[in-house]
């Protein structure tokens, strides 16, 4: 009901006012990245603002370095997986399959996880994995972000000169 019905609605919602958006152009960009904000502010105040967190500077700090260790493997891998030969990935489909594969959302992870555990005290203990996991996907992705770019501009060019 929290997630699936919203975007239903949305959905639904869209088809009859496709002609006044497209009219209109509200937006959506910059309302999308409020609520984005908005929703991990109020994650993170009702994750740290509740008495029943017990997390120590050593615990957090290992949690950190284990979520950052699993987000490298999983772009290493995935990028390992579609660069074999005879993948038939392109370089672009390379970094999008790089990117999209090891995102997790707060937008989505954050219902799913008041739903699964509604009512659990240590619900704040669950989340900050995935508090932790966002903002480490959006730093390495910023700090991949040239490396990436390179490899796959001078793959493109190559597969264009062999042709």
């Amino acid at each position: 009901m929290t997630v699936v019905v919203p975007l239903v609605l949305g959905q639904v919602c869209r088809g009859f006012f496709r002609e006044y958006l497209e009219r209109r152009k509200p937006p959506f960009g910059a309302v999308s990245s409020v609520v984005l904000l908005m929703i991990i502010y109020t994650t993170f105040c009702d994750t740290f603002s509740n008495p029943n967190i017990e997390l120590d500077p050593t615990s957090l700090l290992l949690v950190v370095l284990i979520i950052f260790s699993i987000q490298i493997s999983f772009m290493l891998l995935t990028f390992a997986f579609s660069t074999r030969s005879g993948s038939g990935f392109s370089p672009a489909d390379t970094v999008a399959i790089m990117f999209c594969s090891t995102h997790k959302s707060l937008t989505l992870g954050i219902p799913m996880l008041k739903i699964v555990f509604e009512g659990y005290e240590h619900l704040s203990m669950i989340s900050v994995p995935l508090l932790i996991y966002h903002p480490a996907q959006i730093l390495l992705g910023s700090i991949l972000v040239p490396t990436i770019r390179s490899w796959m501009t001078s793959r493109q060019k190559s597969s264009l000169l062999l042709r």
